[in-house]
């Protein structure tokens, strides 16, 4: 059993965050929901869509009984008075650290604690501790040289003792992801937590080719859909997943969606600073991004425009055989690898001096971006970039509605002939893609995302 959690916890720190049905208007009008989020069935793709009010064809009702601030049976909190704690694993910026930059100038106490995953530049478990706005203690541990489930345990045993230590009594323990989301189960149990909610960022029904390995990922899931007082999933798509599994559909009213947000950075979508001939992909270098079919189109991309480049920001285990190819192809002066840009504004800034970005996921039935939603395409169209997208997330199709981008299927040929026609285009057409981006991100900005789902928690923003 041991060795099970040992491979199950090595293969759980493989997987970065990237970072189904659900409920659908009825007829009366909106879903008693506090988050003002609808969930929709289509014909088609499965979709969500957030009070935006954009209508979508072919909906299919499905039904709920419970209310969120039913579910939580707690009396509406002031966000002036609310003490919370943000609990996540570290690797680049991501939803937990998002939000934490909304909260910690809103409430009266936040303990933010990170544990960056091992192949992290810095591995050691760290904290912020916010009072009224302000950062008063930041800390990091000593840095342990530890194996497998070990590092876990270190990190559980950092996640209580900091707690119990600095925080008083929480009204909220926000866990992004399973593991930390068990750890303030018990915390709730030892009377120091309040509620517990579960940020689901990275759910899939098939998370890991070993059988049993991905048992035990589902059950300690399945426990925590069970035992936090409240989900937040990325996608509908999530519910349907785990109801595929055996959850009960009687757990839907805990779950809720809570889409990716984005910055929308207008100052960096001067078009003086974009060079049109310049492609950018975002995002780790690993099996089923797509990466390697986006060097695979290059030869065809410049074929037809030939000053085009490729700028590629990231790391991780495929790079240096995506290097190897690229040599092999020919492609040094056309594709440049930057590396993992640390600091996220300035790879908005490398973003923002781009033509066009591509989000190319492989579509696997089993890749955890069909049952998420990823940051890459928001956080591109956040600095006014269209965006080329394989029907993989449900927001490809978002994007492709919205005029933000291009949505195509997973093929090399769809990919160039896409890719070229943005870079084609003249100035005009050009930038009337490029306010469409914006205005697709401006519907997402982490501002909106966060205060509705607070709202729904019963806390007033």
């Amino acid at each position: 059993m041991w060795a099970c959690l040992s491979s199950f916890l090595a293969e759980y720190e493989r997987v970065v965050e990237e970072t189904g049905e659900g409920l659908a208007i009825p007829s009366s009008g909106v879903l008693d929901n506090p988050l003002g989020l609808q969930y929709w069935h289509l014909a088609g793709p499965i979709c969500y869509k957030d009070a935006f009010q954009r209508e979508l064809e072919s909906v299919e009702y499905i039904t709920t009984t419970h209310s969120v601030a039913e579910v939580l049976k707690k009396d509406k909190l002031d966000i002036k008075e609310l003490k919370a704690a943000v609990v996540t694993h570290t690797f680049a910026s991501g939803h937990a650290q998002h939000l934490e930059t909304y909260l910690r100038d809103k409430v009266p106490f936040l303990l933010f604690i990170g544990h960056p995953f091992s192949y992290a530049k810095d591995t050691r478990s760290f904290y912020h501790l916010y009072k009224d706005g302000n950062l008063i203690r930041e800390h990091k541990s000593i840095d342990w040289p530890l194996p497998g489930i070990l590092r876990y345990v270190k990190d559980t045993i950092y996640t209580f003792l900091w707690i119990l230590l600095y925080s008083p009594k929480l009204h909220f323990y926000f866990a992004a992801n399973n593991l930390n989301a068990f750890a303030g189960v018990w915390l709730r149990r030892l009377g120091k937590v309040e509620r517990v909610l579960f940020y689901t960022i990275d759910y899939v029904p098939r998370r890991f080719d070993n059988w049993l390995v991905n048992e035990i990922y589902h059950a300690i899931d399945s426990f925590c859909v069970k035992n936090c007082d409240l989900v937040w999933n990325l996608s509908p798509a999530m519910v349907e997943g785990r109801e595929k599994r055996g959850i009960s559909a009687k757990y839907r009213n805990k779950q809720v969606v809570v889409p990716t947000g984005t910055d929308v950075s207008i100052g960096l979508s001067r078009p003086d600073n974009i060079d049109r001939n310049k492609m950018v992909f975002m995002g780790h270098l690993r099996p089923g991004q797509g990466v390697e079919s986006l060097i695979r189109a290059m030869p065809g991309i410049l074929k037809e425009v030939p000053e085009a480049r490729l700028i590629i920001i990231g790391t991780g285990p495929l790079e240096e055989e995506l290097k190897r190819e690229v040599k092999k192809l020919g492609l040094e002066g056309h594709v440049e690898f930057t590396g993992y840009i640390e600091d996220y504004k300035d790879m908005l800034t490398c973003l923002a001096a781009c033509s066009v970005a591509i989000a190319p996921y492989v579509d696997d039935e089993d890749t955890f971006t069909r049952y998420s939603d990823p940051a890459k395409p928001k956080d591109y169209a956040g600095v006014g970039l269209p965006v080329v997208i394989t029907k993989v997330p449900q927001v490809a199709w978002e994007i492709d509605k919205s005029g933000a981008g291009i949505a195509i299927d997973d093929d090399v040929d769809q990919l160039v002939s896409s890719v070229v026609s943005i870079l084609k285009k003249d100035d005009t057409e050009y930038q009337a893609l490029r306010e469409n981006a914006l205005n697709f991100a401006r519907d997402y900005s982490w501002d909106n995302i966060f205060t509705k789902a607070l709202r729904g928690l019963n806390i007033s923003v």
